[in-house]
């Protein structure tokens, strides 16, 4: 018997890329849904309107201030009523049979799956994100173990999840972290790469350079060798300013890195 699942969606004044999302998930396989736990985290005016779509089985839990994704998503894990939780960003269009390859993907002695990022919009932050999106994926084998753990496009045995998590930060790439405590249990994290969403990419050049500086958090910070290591390195992309952009977000990251999560604050 295939264990229902719960799908996770963290929103903060989207309706237009929520309600997307919601109509897109309703094309999925409804046997396996057990329910959608929309978090609104603080959006003003509310999203109740935006969630009433067909006969999915949507509940809202309501921040009335705002915690961030990571947080919502644990926040969500405490409500959630079935065995496993998938998680969707707002402004993601998972495919038709998304629910179905969690279901085949997601065996029991996996900790989680993450699967592909496809873009759905266009432009140069876009294209750029998409490309190290492709250099994530570059010689990586169905079914491998991976050291990222994608909040927008991923799922996880429930219990597992509330036994490997730590901290809910809100920073950028905070996801990754469960990597980390599901490896303190013997689990891993596992690529699944028919599992695919298409993701809006672009969001503006401030919101880039904002997560490339928060996915820099780290304990301690990068010691400088390292730093110039990394700068060193070739940087994704097809076109010269594709790399170009790639190469500023990359020093911009590098800059996260130098100072420790504890005394940076992340809005």
């Amino acid at each position: 018997m295939v264990a229902p699942i719960t799908v996770i969606i963290p929103s903060r004044d989207r309706y237009r890329d929520l309600r997307r999302c919601l109509i897109a998930l309703a094309e999925c396989d409804g046997a396996l849904l057990h329910e959608v736990l929309v978090v609104d985290d603080g959006s003003r005016p509310r999203i109740t309107d935006a969630v009433a779509v067909g006969d999915l089985p949507v509940r809202v839990l309501r921040n009335d201030r705002p915690m961030g994704a990571t947080p919502a998503r644990a926040h969500a894990a405490d409500h959630a009523r079935s065995p496993i939780l998938a998680f969707l960003d707002d402004d993601a269009l998972p495919r038709a049979d998304w629910l179905t390859e969690i279901a085949a993907q997601l065996t029991p002695d996996r900790g989680a799956i993450t699967g592909r990022v496809l873009p759905f919009d266009a432009g140069l932050l876009s294209e750029a994100r998409q490309s190290r999106y492709v250099e994530r994926y570059r010689g990586l084998e169905p079914g491998q173990r991976v050291t990222f753990f994608a909040g927008g496009n991923s799922a996880v045995w429930r219990d597992r999840f509330l036994a490997a998590r730590g901290p809910a930060v809100n920073v950028p790439g905070s996801d990754n972290d469960l990597v980390s405590g599901l490896s303190g249990l013997g689990l891993g994290v596992h690529f699944a790469p028919s599992m695919v969403i298409v993701h809006r990419n672009g969001k503006g050049l401030l919101r880039a350079l904002r997560d490339a500086y928060g996915s820099g958090h780290h304990a301690r910070p990068l010691p400088v060798r390292d730093a110039l290591r990394d700068m060193a390195r070739p940087v994704p992309g097809a076109s010269p300013r594709v790399r170009l952009t790639n190469r500023m977000l990359n020093l911009v990251h590098l800059a996260g890195r130098s100072v420790p999560r504890s005394t940076r604050q992340h809005p």
